[in-house]
């Protein structure tokens, strides 16, 4: 019963840390967008435009070496 439901809570957290880290890389690429569009500047659009496609990046290794499936199919 011990090990059914510890690995149940490691199963939880790991999904809980694969979503969570999704949300916040959506959350700070979508501040640092704001940031852009309220004081344009061709810096701060390269600045954001690297940031989002190396934070989908690392969100999609991160998916991947847990050996989960994309749901964009």
């Amino acid at each position: 019963m011990d090990t059914t439901v510890l690995k149940f809570v490691r199963l939880a957290l790991e999904v809980i840390s694969d979503r969570l880290l999704t949300i916040l890389t959506l959350i700070m690429v979508f501040v640092l967008a704001w940031y852009t569009v309220v004081q344009p500047d061709i810096i701060r659009l390269g600045t954001t435009a690297l940031f989002a496609i190396f934070g989908y990046l690392i969100v999609t290794s991160k998916e991947t070496k847990n050996g989960k499936v994309s749901e964009t199919a």
